[in-house]
């Protein structure tokens, strides 16, 4: 065989070599793709880490956002499958998905409520003057406001219980009165020193100035065109989208540890499917993480909560406003995998 046909076998043999790993990889890169079910406010910091863990393992990621009580809720009601769920209140990976669903959770960030506005809001500068009139402002008749669903997303019964703690920090129950129970069809008992507020299932709002959206962050949009003046958010979320805001006093802005004991003052009663009610006893904002045990792609899941405990996913989160805890919490049985970015 002359040297000539020889070359040209190499080539062509060659040529199918390169094509099978083209095709092999192809192939293997999008037969798998990471689908996490997230809260909403975890949209913006999950899809940076997602394009960070693509590009170093080759593997897709679909980030759904949600409010974390429905996150939850697409696995116990609906039956659908994720590889990573991750929720801003970690007590509900604990109390709704372990043990059926999973068997571990780590809480592993924090946040804080605030009231969020834009230079559109009205009575704007009176309110960044003395942000101690923010309930005052949010009463006048001409102000339109809103929070997010207390059935489907934390961020909505934390903004119900800050209002109620609010009318125990300033000694005024109108606030809770004028703010809540007039608006809509929600009620409350007094049991000793603790304000259980209950939330039915069908919400019902009662006055035009309250808008009530499935997760918090649908309400930047409302906010950013004018529809409605001022919203609770997280600090992260306003911090990301450029709104205006003011921080509100840490006895109750569900921010800080120190004064978990006055945050247990209010207990919010919401209903998460099913008819089951849920009694959550308001406490400093844990998000937490983890995988269902029916979790599609295990191994690559597990590399992913690996990036988000380590210091990238620090960094990442708190170049997005987002405060990583000093010392994970964690319960469970947790994986080998995990045990050094948790325990070390």
């Amino acid at each position: 065989m002359s040297r000539k046909i020889m070359a040209l076998l190499g080539v062509v043999v060659l040529s199918i070599i390169i094509a099978f790993y083209i095709i092999y990889n192809t192939t293997h890169s999008s037969s798998i793709t990471v689908k996490i079910f997230c809260a909403g406010s975890l949209k913006k910091p999950l899809d940076t880490l997602s394009e960070i863990y693509s590009s170093r393992f080759g593997v897709d990621v679909y980030v759904e956002a949600s409010g974390s009580v429905e996150a939850v809720r697409k696995i116990t009601d609906l039956g659908r499958r994720a590889d990573v769920v991750a929720v801003a209140d970690y007590r509900l990976i604990r109390d709704f998905l372990i043990p059926g669903y999973a068997n571990w959770y780590v809480g592993f960030a924090t946040n804080e409520l605030v009231l969020a506005f834009t230079n559109k809001s009205r009575y704007a500068s009176e309110i960044m003057s003395d942000p101690d009139k923010w309930y005052e402002v949010l009463m006048k008749p001409d102000v339109k406001w809103g929070f997010s669903n207390p059935n489907k997303d934390p961020c909505g019964y934390r903004a119900v219980g800050l209002i109620a703690l609010a009318s125990l920090y300033y000694n005024n129950t109108s606030i809770l009165k004028e703010l809540i129970l007039d608006k809509l069809n929600a009620y409350i008992e007094y049991n000793k020193s603790i304000i259980d507020v209950y939330i039915p299932a069908s919400i019902d709002v009662r006055e035009d100035d309250l808008v009530i959206r499935s997760k918090s962050v649908d309400l930047i949009a409302l906010l950013e065109t004018g529809s409605i003046d001022y919203a609770f958010e997280y600090r992260s979320v306003a911090i990301q989208h450029s709104l205006s805001y003011i921080e509100l006093p840490v006895e109750i802005n569900l921010g800080n540890p120190g004064h978990e004991d006055f945050y247990n003052h209010v207990v919010v009663h919401i209903l998460v499917g099913s008819g089951k009610e849920k009694s959550i006893p308001m406490s400093s904002i844990v998000y937490g993480v983890t995988i269902p045990l029916n979790a599609p792609h295990r191994e690559e899941a597990i590399e992913y909560v690996k990036m988000l405990l380590s210091s990238t996913g620090r960094q990442v989160f708190e170049s997005l406003g987002q405060k990583y805890l000093d010392k994970y919490i964690y319960g469970g049985e947790l994986p080998e995998e995990l045990r050094d970015y948790i325990e070390g």
